[in-house]
């Protein structure tokens, strides 16, 4: 663990060192995490009654199930946009350099392989929400709402969810860090187990580790964005955009920037320590993230 800990340290001096590494991980961070801390921050949240009707709305539509064809289809999209950009951000921060179309393609490409445990998982938890939620929230019984009771009943699906997660994020860094230089789609797969287990316990304490900082960050970064957002939400109900109003808004925009560079320089910080944990040894303050990957060659 001494050894694991100061990788770290030594991936956050390497990542401070660097800002140019903080815009790459900001558009990772914002299109991973990011969109979802702004959404929380700004959005008020829905009650029970307005998600039954809601839902009661869009299943008696007379445009189902042609409704959640393009829902469906128009996440797909906005999924595969995302996963494109992404992938691009990644192979930029493993490369230390721009990356290339071959590169952001190899780490698309197993970003969708290391997703399908968690979309089937996340597939799993969608049936047993369908299965549960008109009960639920038809049912007269207090013990917390009808969100608490649903949450509960899937408690096991969530935790497989969240183990496939960490899991398919482990998976992923390492076999990143073999496909971007060279080695095949599905030889990386089969590099990544052996090199997490030749990391032994650092690679188990890094994964839980980024995962809990990167849980905090979102829940700090959502708290102030609600709490900022809060008096700007009660000043435009009043009296609209006015110059008071417009002044709080680039405030808002603002900080909300500099939480992005904030998350990214934390999502370029995972990226470089992953690396440092998987096999590279100690980073040099002059080196570049590629000069850090694993000595095996394919």
């Amino acid at each position: 663990m001494r050894g694991w800990a100061r990788t770290v340290a030594t991936a956050a001096v390497h990542v401070a060192d660097r800002p140019s590494l903080w815009l790459p991980g900001g558009l990772a961070w914002v299109l991973t995490v990011g969109w979802l801390v702004l959404l929380i921050g700004v959005a008020r949240t829905p009650t029970i009654a307005e998600l039954t009707f809601f839902g009661a709305g869009f299943y008696t539509s007379g445009a189902w199930p042609w409704n959640l064809v393009a829902v469906t289809g128009g996440t797909g999209l906005a999924l595969a946009s995302a996963l494109a950009l992404v992938a691009v951000a990644e192979a930029t921060l493993l490369r230390g350099t721009r990356a290339n179309a071959e590169g952001a393609g190899r780490v698309m490409l197993l970003s969708v392989l290391c997703a399908l445990p968690v979309l089937g998982a996340v597939a799993a938890l969608a049936v047993g929400f369908g299965a549960v939620a008109q009960a639920e929230f038809n049912s007269p019984q207090d013990g917390g709402g009808p969100l608490a009771r649903i949450v509960l009943r899937l408690l096991p699906l969530v935790i497989v969810a969240l183990l496939a997660v960490v899991a398919g994020a482990a998976i992923h860094a390492a076999a990143a860090r073999r496909a971007v230089r060279g080695r095949s789609i599905l030889g990386s797969l089969r590099d990544a187990p052996v090199l997490l287990a030749r990391a032994g316990t650092a690679a188990l304490a890094q994964a839980v580790a980024l995962n809990a900082m990167r849980l905090a960050f979102a829940g700090l970064a959502a708290l102030l964005m609600r709490v900022l957002w809060a008096p700007i939400e009660n000043r435009l109900a009043l009296n609209g955009i006015d110059a008071a109003a417009m002044l709080l808004l680039v405030g808002f925009v603002a900080i909300w920037l500099c939480l992005v560079l904030a998350g990214g320089a934390l999502h370029a910080w995972g990226s470089v320590s992953w690396t440092g944990v998987l096999g590279a040894g100690a980073i040099d303050r002059g080196a570049s993230q590629d000069e850090m990957e694993p000595s095996t060659q394919p």
